[in-house]
């Protein structure tokens, strides 16, 4: 009777892949019209885990859920872009990776305001900075 018990439990919980539903986020960043290289892009939802991508050279994120899971939740998100970071490594063996300063206005990170939609499927957002936003 307990290893029935045990059995039904694992199918009514998907056999451990619980979890929020995910949509894959992929998008550009540019500043005036160019790329934003190395800028960390959070997304931020009302509840639960934040989603977190990184520009490649060409602007271009794609949101990481967790290390095994691409995405972020469905539903509305704070987003926050920066390029500022500490200084990390030097300790033992580790190589020492320089920080870098924040080159984006505080209106698309500290004071952020924007905003983003997640809906089911696949998600291309794109966001379009000012040096000199209104």
């Amino acid at each position: 009777m307990c290893l029935l018990n045990c059995f039904t439990c694992l199918i009514m919980s998907g056999c451990g892949n619980a979890g929020p539903e995910l949509a894959t986020v992929t998008g550009n960043v540019t500043l005036d019209g160019k790329p934003v290289p190395d800028a960390r892009v959070d997304f931020s939802p009302q509840e639960g885990r934040a989603s977190v991508g990184t520009t490649n050279a060409e602007g271009v994120y794609e949101l990481q859920y967790s290390l095994e899971k691409e995405g972020a939740v469905i539903g509305s998100h704070n987003v926050k872009i920066t390029t500022e970071r500490a200084t990390t490594g030097g300790e033992g063996n580790e190589p020492l990776v320089p920080g870098s300063k924040e080159l984006l206005p505080s209106v698309y990170n500290s004071n952020s305001q924007l905003t983003a939609e997640v809906t089911s499927g696949e998600n291309v957002i794109d966001f379009s900075l000012q040096s000199q936003p209104d």
